[in-house]
C-alpha cells in the first residue's frame, strides 16, 4: 500500500464513516438533534427535552447479552495443558470487562476493535479501541479479507499545525506515519514512516461486529427518538403558553398601570354592566399529544427490538415460557450478536494460540453465552426433577440458573459421595455414620 493509498483511505474514513459514528456517540451522550431547534421567539427559550432512549437501549441490549460472563469449556481433555495456558487470560476479570466494552461499543457504533501488542518481556496484552479511532482496509476478494488496520489520532503541535499520527498494522509489521497539515483539511504534505515487527503472524487488530451491516442497536430509531423529543418539548411549550394567558378587558375604565397593579394585588375587579373580562388562552389538546408520545414510544421499542421494561406485561411472576415470548425479539437480537461475537472471539483465541505455539485450535474451545434474565427457581427445579433419567446429570445441572459450571458442580457432588463412602467404610457394623447405634 502506497502513502497515497493511505491518504485516500484516511480521507474516505473521515468523510464517510466518522460523522455517522460521532452522531451515534452524540445521541448516546444526550446530544440530540432537538438541541439545535430554533426558538419560536427571541423573548424566551423553548423547551428542548432529551429522552435517553439510546442509553436505555444500549444498557438493556448489553446487559441481556453479556450481563453474565462468557464461559469456556474444553471439548477434548487431551488438550488440557494448552487450554490452561489460554485460561490464564480467559478466566480474568479483564477479559470479562473487555468483552462487555466490546458489546457496549457494538450496541452504540455497530462495531468495536481490539488491538493486541507484544511487551518488552515477551508477554502479550490487548486494549479495546474506539471505532472512531480505527478503520479497516480489505482486499478485493469475495470474502473481503482484512489486509491492514489503521489506528489514527489528530493533535495540534506548538506551531499550531495539525498532526495526523497513523499506525498501520499488516500481517507482520506496524508502520507509523506522521502527516502534517497547515489546516484541518486532511492534506498530508509531510510524511514520515517507521516500520517494525509487531510479533504476530496476522493483523493484530480484531473486529467485533454487532450484525452483518455493523448497525448499532438504536441507529434505525434515531428519527423516532427525534420525534419523541419534539413531541414532548412541544407539549411543554404549549403548557407554558397556557400558563402565560392574557387577560382581556372589554369596556372597562381605569385600566392604567397603577389600577392594574392594584387589581393584581387585591385580586378583585369591578366591572360595569357593559364591561367584560376573560382570559385569552391557547387551547391544548393534551390527549392528542399523549397518544402521539405513546405511539412513538411503542415504535421505538418495537423497531429497536428492546422491550419496555416498564410495561405492565413485565409485572408479576411470569413463567419461563411467558417471559420467553416477551423477550423473543430481544433474543433474536442477541442471537445475531452472539454469532458475530463468536467469530471475533475465535480470532482472538487463534492469535493467542499462534503466538504461544500451542497445538489447540480455537474451535476446540466451546464458548457458552448465558442470557442475563430473571429465572423462576421453582420452575427450573421442577424441570430438572422431571428430566431425571432422561438426560445426563451435567445437562440437568446446566438448567439450574444458580449453577455457573455444571462440570465443576459434578466434581463437587462426586467428592461428597466419595467422602460419604469412606465414612460408611470406616463405620462399625450396627453403628450409624454419625456415631449413633442402629
Amino acid at each position: 500500500m502506497t502513502v497515497e493509498d493511505l491518504k485516500e483511505a484516511l480521507e474516505a474514513f473521515i468523510k464517510n464513516e466518522l460523522p455517522e459514528l460521532q452522531k451515534m456517540e452524540d445521541y448516546y451522550s444526550g446530544k440530540h438533534n432537538i438541541l439545535n431547534k430554533k426558538n419560536r421567539t427571541t423573548d424566551k427559550e423553548d423547551a428542548k427535552l432529551i429522552h435517553d432512549y439510546p442509553g436505555y437501549i444500549t444498557t438493556i441490549a448489553t446487559a441481556y447479552f453479556l450481563g453474565k460472563p462468557i464461559s469456556y469449556t474444553l471439548q477434548d481433555d487431551k488438550l488440557k495443558k494448552d487450554f490452561e495456558k489460554l485460561s490464564e487470560y480467559l478466566s480474568t476479570e479483564e477479559e470479562q470487562q473487555e468483552n462487555f466494552e466490546h458489546s457496549e461499543n457494538c450496541s452504540i457504533f455497530g462495531k468495536s476493535y481490539e488491538l493486541w501488542y507484544k511487551n518488552v518481556d515477551n508477554t502479550i496484552g490487548n486494549v479495546v479501541v474506539d471505532p472512531r479511532d480505527c478503520f479497516i482496509l480489505r482486499d478485493n476478494t469475495v470474502k473481503k479479507e482484512i489486509t491492514a488496520a489503521v489506528r489514527w489520532d489528530k493533535t495540534k503541535n506548538k506551531e499550531d499545525k495539525w498532526v495526523y499520527t497513523l499506525e498501520v498494522y499488516d500481517s507482520t509489521t506496524v508502520t507509523t506515519y506522521e502527516f502534517l497539515s497547515e489546516s484541518d483539511k486532511k492534506e498530508v504534505p509531510n510524511i514520515k514512516g517507521v516500520s517494525k515487527l509487531h510479533g504476530f503472524n496476522q493483523v493484530p487488530i480484531i473486529e467485533f461486529l454487532n450484525n452483518k451491516r455493523a448497525f448499532g442497536d438504536f441507529k434505525k430509531v434515531v428519527s423516532l427518538i427525534d420525534g419523541y423529543d419534539e413531541t414532548a418539548s412541544t407539549s411543554v411549550d404549549d403548557m407554558t403558553d397556557f400558563t402565560d394567558a392574557l387577560l382581556v378587558l372589554t369596556n372597562v375604565g381605569g385600566t392604567d398601570k397603577e389600577t392594574l397593579k392594584k387589581i393584581k394585588e387585591d385580586k378583585l375587579m369591578l366591572i360595569d354592566d357593559d364591561g367584560d373580562a376573560k382570559w385569552l388562552i391557547k387551547q391544548v389538546n393534551d390527549s392528542y399529544a399523549q397518544n402521539n408520545k405513546n405511539r412513538l414510544n411503542q415504535d421505538i421499542h418495537k423497531f429497536s427490538m428492546i422491550p419496555d421494561m416498564q410495561d405492565k406485561e413485565f409485572s408479576g411472576n411470569s413463567s419461563g415460557v411467558a417471559l420467553g415470548y416477551k423477550l423473543l425479539a430481544l433474543e433474536q437480537l442477541a442471537a445475531q450478536k452472539e454469532m458475530h461475537f463468536k467469530k471475533a472471539i475465535n480470532q482472538r483465541l487463534q492469535l493467542m494460540i499462534d503466538f504461544h505455539n500451542l497445538k489447540i485450535k480455537a474451535t476446540d474451545i466451546q464458548k457458552v453465552f448465558t442470557r442475563n434474565v430473571p429465572k423462576n427457581l421453582v420452575e427450573a427445579a421442577d424441570t430438572a426433577q422431571k428430566l431425571q433419567g432422561i438426560v445426563s446429570h451435567e445437562t440437568i445441572l446446566s438448567i439450574l440458573p444458580f449453577i455457573e459450571d455444571a462440570k465443576v458442580e459434578l466434581k463437587k457432588i462426586k467428592a461428597e459421595e466419595d467422602i460419604n463412602v469412606m465414612k460408611d467404610m470406616n463405620t462399625p457394623i450396627g453403628v450409624g455414620a454419625d456415631g449413633s447405634k442402629e
